[in-house]
């Protein structure tokens, strides 16, 4: 155990605690988003899905570089780190399903979060493009 002294120290020690008091918050806030419960299904269950029901919804939450590599056919491109990532996914059909995915995993689950929580019924798809592609399943090439 350590004693503060000085009037500056337990100055500094209050911000510290605002400060860290702050992050708390902002950790819960963010966690919020992840925790509603978003299902994540293996590509082959989503691939099944989309070929009954093709109409439904492929958003990739990539940058517009990773999209332009390959990507699912079908895939709208809204990137979740944008600034106007809610504002674009808005324009997307509340009606029908929406299966996202990212290159491993990790932003398709934040975009489906958010989705969700915006009245989307939407599912992420458990290990990206990269499993997508291990399990033989086709992409596209280019925009």
């Amino acid at each position: 155990m350590f004693l503060i002294k000085s009037a500056p120290d337990r100055q500094f020690v209050k911000h510290m605690n605002k400060a860290a008091q702050i992050i708390f918050c902002c950790l819960l806030t963010t966690a919020g988003v992840f925790a509603q419960d978003v299902p994540e299904w293996s590509p082959s269950e989503i691939s099944k899905k989309l070929k009954a029901n093709p109409t439904a919804v492929i958003l990739d939450v990539r940058t517009p570089e990773e999209f332009a590599e390959d990507h699912l056919a079908r895939a709208i491109n809204i990137d979740v780190n944008s600034p106007d990532f809610e504002k674009q996914s808005a324009k997307l059909d509340k009606k029908k399903p929406v299966y996202v995915y990212c290159l491993g995993g990790v932003r398709s689950k934040k975009a489906a979060g958010i989705l969700k929580r915006n009245g989307y019924q939407a599912v992420s798809m458990s290990g990206g493009i990269k499993a997508w592609k291990s399990a033989g399943l086709p992409v596209t090439k280019g925009n």
